[in-house]
């Protein structure tokens, strides 16, 4: 199954909440269940709300999730983690993920059960969207207080190499396609660039190479099923269908293809 909302789509779902330090939070919902609770109590660790998670029973599958995070100046995202793997990639802003300095477009991915963060924005503010291909929508797990909630097993984060944006022009005048790998580890996990000239046609990597791809336009437009999508769509493709044929649009295209890594 294919899944795409774009940006313009998504942008009525848009609302905020109050972190802890006096800033604003403020989420956009693309597909999926909604991620966690509305209230602010949702990002407070103080006062997180304890949501059960119920895991997909043998031979069910939850929908994917996608959605956009905007964190103001003074508005941190507590460490913290979820029941769940996941991507999250920075398309506006700066700011820090630990020790680690953020900016576009950077992805890191975490598996389920893995701490990670604080997540701090800088003055200009930290976007990023967070992609699921498994829905979990409990919301943040605050450590230390959810310590006793986290499966135990092996944890795993990495963080990507930053890859740039093309400018609106130099993407207008591309006449190839290249595809960058920007992370390709052995159980499927990847992260993958796809610069497309105006009017091309590009596959990405096969959705059965891992566990299921999350995609993001994050220069020009894309075509499909008939509708543009711009920047700042989102899109997921289930590990059983076909390689997605990314169409770019006049102005060209760049899809940025996350790849879960293969199930078991």
């Amino acid at each position: 199954m294919i899944y795409a909302t774009s940006a313009v789509e998504a942008a009525p779902t848009r609302f905020s909440r109050v972190a802890p330090e006096g800033g604003l939070l403020w989420r956009t919902d693309y597909f999926g269940p909604p991620p966690s609770p509305t209230s602010s109590n949702s990002v407070d660790p103080r006062a997180m709300p304890m949501v059960d998670y119920v895991a997909p029973a043998p031979g069910e599958a939850h929908p994917p999730q996608a959605f956009l995070v905007e964190q103001e100046e003074n508005a941190i995202v507590h460490p913290h983690f979820h029941f769940v793997d996941q991507f999250q990639v920075v398309v506006a802003g700066e700011g820090t993920i630990g020790r680690h300095a953020l900016r576009p477009i950077m992805a890191h991915f975490a598996g389920g059960s893995t701490g990670y963060g604080p997540i701090t924005p800088s003055a200009k503010g930290l976007s990023y969207f967070t992609l699921r291909a498994s829905a979990d929508g409990t919301g943040a797990q605050f450590l230390p207080a959810a310590r006793a909630r986290m499966a135990s097993g092996p944890k795993r984060y990495v963080l990507a190499d930053p890859v740039r944006p093309s400018e609106a022009g130099e993407l207008g005048q591309r006449r190839e396609t290249a595809v960058e790998t920007v992370l390709r580890e052995e159980d499927g996990l990847a992260v993958v660039m796809l610069r497309i000239p105006p009017g091309g046609r590009s596959a990405a990597p096969s959705p059965s190479e891992g566990g299921g791809q999350s995609m993001l336009v994050v220069g020009g437009a894309l075509r499909h099923a008939g509708r543009a999508f711009g920047r700042l769509s989102a899109l997921f493709v289930s590990r059983d269908e076909a390689s997605f044929v990314a169409e770019a649009g006049p102005e060209g295209a760049e899809l940025l293809v996350l790849q879960y890594p293969r199930p078991g």
